[in-house]
C-alpha cells in the first residue's frame, strides 16, 4: 500500500502545482492532472514523470523561435496577434515572459523537449515516486484502495 501523505508531500515539494492543476487549483502550463486516472496506468504516469519529453502533448508543447538578430527563445507561445509574440520563458514564473515582434521572428519551431525540466524528480526515492503516482491517480481521495492498511 502507499503513503497518501508522503504523496501529497511530495506533490507539493516538486511545485508540481506551479504548473499543474489538481483537483481544481493550481497553474495552467502543464496539463491537468485531476483525471490522469483515467488516462494512464501507473507505469505510464511514471514514465511520464520521470521523462517528461518523451511524449509531449501539442498543446503544452514548447517553441523555439529564432529572432533576426540569431537570439534563440525557448517557452510556451501564449499570445501570437497584433504582430507580436508573446513567450513564457518559465513554467515555474508565470512574469517571465518575452515579446517580440512579429517582424523579429525569422523561424518558430515546435521544440523537441518537454517544458516540465528533465531531472525535476530524479532526486525522488522509489518509494517517493510511486506515493506521488497513487495520490495523481487517486485524486487526492485518501480513502482510495491504494492506500491504507
Amino acid at each position: 500500500k502507499r503513503n497518501f501523505a508522503n504523496g501529497r508531500r511530495t506533490y507539493q515539494a516538486a511545485r508540481c502545482g506551479a504548473c499543474h492543476r489538481f483537483d481544481g487549483t493550481g497553474g495552467a502550463t502543464g496539463p491537468d492532472l485531476s483525471n490522469v486516472a483515467g488516462r494512464f496506468s501507473v507505469k505510464d504516469l511514471a514514465e511520464s514523470l520521470i521523462v517528461p519529453s518523451k511524449v509531449v502533448s501539442d498543446q503544452y508543447r514548447a517553441s523555439v523561435v529564432l529572432t533576426t538578430a540569431g537570439k534563440v527563445i525557448t517557452g510556451r507561445i501564449v499570445n501570437d496577434n497584433k504582430g507580436t509574440l508573446t513567450i513564457l520563458t518559465d513554467p515555474f514564473d508565470a512574469s517571465k515572459i518575452t515579446t517580440v515582434p512579429a517582424d523579429k521572428v525569422d523561424e518558430t519551431s515546435p521544440s523537441k523537449t518537454s517544458l516540465m525540466p528533465e531531472k525535476l524528480l530524479h532526486p525522488l526515492g522509489r518509494d517517493e515516486l510511486l506515493d506521488l503516482v497513487a495520490y495523481l491517480l487517486s485524486r487526492g481521495n485518501p480513502n482510495d484502495l491504494m492506500f491504507g492498511e
